[in-house]
């Protein structure tokens, strides 16, 4: 990975003429100053990036002059031994590498400044033919990160062997590597241009005891491959201490055939990997994460070594005493694009493919090393990102302000879809007996939250979104949210909360003079302003009051959900319409008629709410007063003389008004629920007689309660000029059959079925039959 790196700062440093430093690390006024010269044959070569990289990997770097020479200054760095690179840039396509000789290094050199030493490193570089070269450098990989570190000693005494392509049959050639663990195969020993070979390395005789914790020469190992710069990491098959390499055209010299050993029985390790399904298992296509701190302590907690995990996550600690050790793990300082990740569930699956720290501590159990168990190479860690969740709240806003309190209940049942993107619904829930939803382990990304306005619960069935606000986000006319991103930075959104809100409920019509007296609110009749309206909850207590403006109008909006009447208080009426009366009720359209009743001046009870929002035309027709009797024709069925609930009226009965001679003063018909009203007549003492002779078929027979019930009259009816009126005039029929009983009473046919009840189902089927509009059958009688 550094030559990379390098090779990509190469362009800009050469055309800028720069020097600076790549990374500062601690001053170490004790090392000495570092020159490079870079020469083709005798001549420098100028333009030629190099580096020098301390063992903490911080590193100064500076590019050579006209005479192929730059002056690197050490003193910013620390450690007195460096590792030196020199890049040949992409503007030099006809410079190559030069072959290794005793005055001319390989563009990658370790050097020793320790103690203020002065030291002139020259490296070759040559062109595009000549002879062909293979080699490089066996060294002891203290670290065990695959990586050659500039304190990082050689390994001299490895044997290395040149094969054939496929690794078989006698050896080619064979060297040994020297003092700074290098070795070659050039022309001489049998080395070719366009050829294939295998290179074998051997460490079975090396004398390890100049080297860290002299470990034994049985227990060393070859380290993890691949590491990261082909040029500085360790070419080798841990498993058969060879690596096949491919030898170019003449000219070609590749000294990037590295081998790096780890020493010791003892050692831990291994990786530190993405674990994106947050499955706790190591899975194909999970990334391993580099530049995560790692430290090996004692089981007491004792600091041992830290190290940071490399390019594809690996991570390793060899060479070590025989003890018990834990590896913790650094997840508060992870890179940027893992900031917030955390460890996974811990032993999810098999030993080396799971995670093993505690992620409370972020620390393994501690692993016991012993001649009987030399390493443990499971101590893997994955890192998953936390979940990402959406959770809000839909609430009935009673108020319409957009905000919820806490006397503002939630509301249950609400289908509530999560979108992507592109629109598509990603998943579905329904809100909780509280209101509360929630979308839990969701992907990083963008989504939109909508309700299903159309499957609302029963109860808020018409309800819609309030105006969009801090606490309220969802489009009134969609029902969706904006959109929320997850993700790094951001895992949890609890924002997107609705509130619905109820249209608003109203009542209302007008109120206006039937100067014709025809029931019907005509287009030239006007209505009065000033007449107070009062709305009525079921309870008789007053809802709203209001009073009629111009042309009679009167609304009530806005109260909630319920069952009211509309009533107007006669004694109340203002001027002009001071003692004016309640023109008939219900005389033909609904929408044009008067709907109070004559003697209460209330409306019959109308329901507001889901579904039902508007309780339609209330309307009260008001005429001049005059005299008129009226009430209502029903079948007493139990002759108690009261409408009981069950006792339906009786349509299309004949009703006469009759003086005291018998003559008649005033005619008309029972309307479709029974009620009757006989208008305009003079003043004077009046019986109220119903034609029992034309009763429908149904009913022949029927009189009226009451001891002269035969004769078909009330009592007399006094009427004018004070009262004008009286409305309470109520005329039950009862059956003459001595069959008729009361609801209490049983028949004695020993079913207990009440024969009021008989009675009443036949009354009720044959009112349907004949029930017609009264008003308009007595303007036609009339």
């Amino acid at each position: 990975m550094a030559r990379h790196v390098l090779a990509a700062l190469v362009c800009a440093v050469a055309l800028l003429g720069l020097s600076a430093p790549l990374l500062v690390a601690t001053a170490d006024d004790t090392d000495g100053p570092l020159t490079v010269r870079i020469v083709r044959g005798e001549t420098g070569v100028a333009g030629v990036l190099v580096v020098a990289t301390d063992p903490s990997g911080a590193s100064v770097s500076g590019v050579t002059g006209p005479d192929g020479s730059v002056q690197l200054a050490t003193s910013p760095l620390t450690g007195g031994k460096y590792r030196v690179d020199a890049v040949i840039p992409a503007s030099m396509p006809d410079v190559k590498p030069a072959p290794e000789e005793a005055s001319r290094a390989s563009l990658t050199e370790f050097v020793d400044v320790s103690g203020g030493k002065a030291v002139t490193l020259t490296m070759g570089v040559g062109g595009l033919d000549g002879p062909v070269q293979l080699g490089d450098r066996v060294w002891f990989d203290t670290d065990g990160d695959g990586i050659q570190d500039g304190d990082e000693p050689p390994l001299p005494g490895v044997r290395v062997q040149l094969l054939a392509c496929d690794g078989g049959g006698a050896p080619i050639a064979e060297k040994t590597t020297d003092r700074a663990g290098r070795y070659l195969f050039g022309e001489a020993d049998g080395l070719r241009p366009d050829s294939c070979y295998t290179v074998k390395f051997d460490f079975g005789g090396v004398d390890t005891r100049p080297l860290p914790g002299s470990p034994p020469a049985d227990g060393l190992k070859w380290t993890v491959p691949h590491a990261g710069d082909q040029s500085l990491d360790s070419d080798v098959d841990p498993g058969t201490g060879a690596v096949r390499v491919a030898i170019g055209p003449s000219g070609s010299v590749d000294h990037s055939v590295d081998a790096g050993v780890v020493g010791g029985l003892n050692r831990v390790g291994d990786l530190v990997w993405a674990d994106l399904n947050r499955n706790g298992v190591q899975d194909p296509g999970e990334p391993g994460i580099a530049d995560v701190g790692v430290r090996l302590q004692k089981a007491d907690g004792t600091l041992v070594a830290g190290t940071s995990t490399g390019p594809h996550g690996q991570y390793q600690f060899s060479h070590l005493p025989d003890g018990a050790y834990q590896v913790c793990f650094d997840t508060a300082k992870l890179p940027p694009q893992y900031g917030d990740y955390q460890l996974t569930r811990p032993r999810a699956g098999n030993a080396g493919q799971d995670s093993a720290p505690d992620p409370a501590t972020g620390c393994t159990a501690p692993t016991e090393l012993n001649p009987g168990r030399t390493q443990d190479l499971a101590l893997d860690a994955g890192l998953a990102a936390p979940v990402n969740r959406i959770s809000a709240l839909v609430w009935h806003d009673t108020d319409g302000d957009g905000r919820p309190s806490v006397v503002e209940p939630g509301i249950g049942g609400v289908p509530v879809k999560l979108r992507g993107e592109d629109g598509k619904q990603i998943a579905m829930t329904t809100t909780g007996p509280d209101g509360k939803y929630v979308f839990d382990d969701l992907p990083s990304g963008s989504f939109v939250v909508c309700l299903d306005l159309a499957a609302l619960p029963q109860a808020g069935a018409d309800f819609t979104p309030v105006t969009r606000s801090e606490a309220s986000g969802a489009d009134p006319a969609t029902g969706c949210t904006p959109p929320v991103t997850l993700g790094l930075g951001k895992r949890e959104d609890t924002a997107l909360n609705v509130g619905l809100a109820a249209p608003g409920n109203r009542i209302g019509d007008r109120v206006w003079v039937d100067t014709n007296r025809n029931g019907i609110a005509d287009a030239t009749e006007s209505g009065p302003s000033g007449v107070p309206v009062k709305l009525v909850r079921p309870d008789g207590t007053t809802e709203s009051t209001t009073a009629t403006g111009a042309d009679g109008q009167y609304r009530f909006t806005g109260m909630p959900d319920g069952t009211y009447q509309v009533c107007v208080d006669r004694a109340a009426l203002p001027a002009p319409v001071t003692g004016y009366q309640f023109t008939r009720p219900r005389a033909g359209e609904s929408t044009k008629d008067s709907d109070v009743d004559l003697a209460s001046g209330c409306a019959p009870p109308v329901a507001v709410g889901a579904g039902h929002r508007d309780g339609g035309a209330v309307g009260v027709g008001l005429v001049p007063p005059r005299n008129r009797v009226g009430n209502l024709l029903w079948i007493d069925g139990n002759g108690n003389g009261m409408q009981d609930p069950d006792e339906p009226g009786v349509a299309g009965v004949v009703v006469t008004m009759v003086d005291a001679a018998g003559r008649p003063v005033a005619v008309t018909r029972t309307a479709a629920d029974g009620s009757y009203l006989l208008d305009d007549v003079p003043d004077g003492s009046y019986r109220v007689c119903v034609d029992l002779a034309g009763l429908p078929g149904q009913f022949r027979g029927f009189r009226l309660t009451g001891a002269d019930g035969d004769a078909g009259c009330t009592a007399p009816v006094t009427v004018g000029p004070q009262p004008r009126e009286d409305l309470s005039v109520r005329i039950g029929l009862v059956s003459a059959s001595p069959a008729v009983a009361t609801a209490a009473q049983e028949s004695s046919s020993g079913g207990g079925f009440p024969v009021g009840w008989v009675l009443f189902g036949a009354v009720a089927a044959i009112g349907a039959v004949v029930g017609v509009r009264w008003w308009k059958a007595a303007g036609e009688d009339l």
